[in-house]
């Protein structure tokens, strides 16, 4: 990833995030050499206890971080993952947009002719 931008959290992201392990990861660079790694490694464990908690709580819980049901279409998707792409992905992302975009006006019924104009 670019170290000159900062891409925003995804939703999973959002969610799992609590405040001490954001400030926690934030203060990882501030520490001496030896405890950074220590540091890092336990704010990604407390990451991942945090998701298999999240994920073990069954279908309700997984239906409050999904999109509305069933109303997810591919160019949503794609919007999206654009969001967090590096300069070549997003370039590819654009294209296939483009190919959709085009697809669909193709696809446009087509005005019939006026006889008498």
């Amino acid at each position: 990833m670019n170290e000159d931008r900062l891409a925003p959290m995804t939703p999973l992201d959002q969610m799992l995030a609590q405040d001490s392990l954001q400030m926690l990861k934030a203060a990882v660079p501030y520490f001496p050499a030896d405890a950074q790694r220590v540091f890092a490694l336990y704010a990604k464990m407390m990451e991942l206890s945090h998701t298999i908690a999240m994920f073990s709580g069954g279908p309700a819980e997984l239906m409050m971080m999904s999109e509305e049901s069933g109303t997810s279409q591919p160019l949503d998707i794609l919007q999206q993952l654009r969001t967090y792409a590096g300069e070549s992905q997003k370039e590819m992302i654009d294209q296939i947009l483009f190919a959709f975009h085009a697809l669909e006006i193709l696809q446009m019924p087509k005005e019939p002719a006026d006889p008498l104009g």
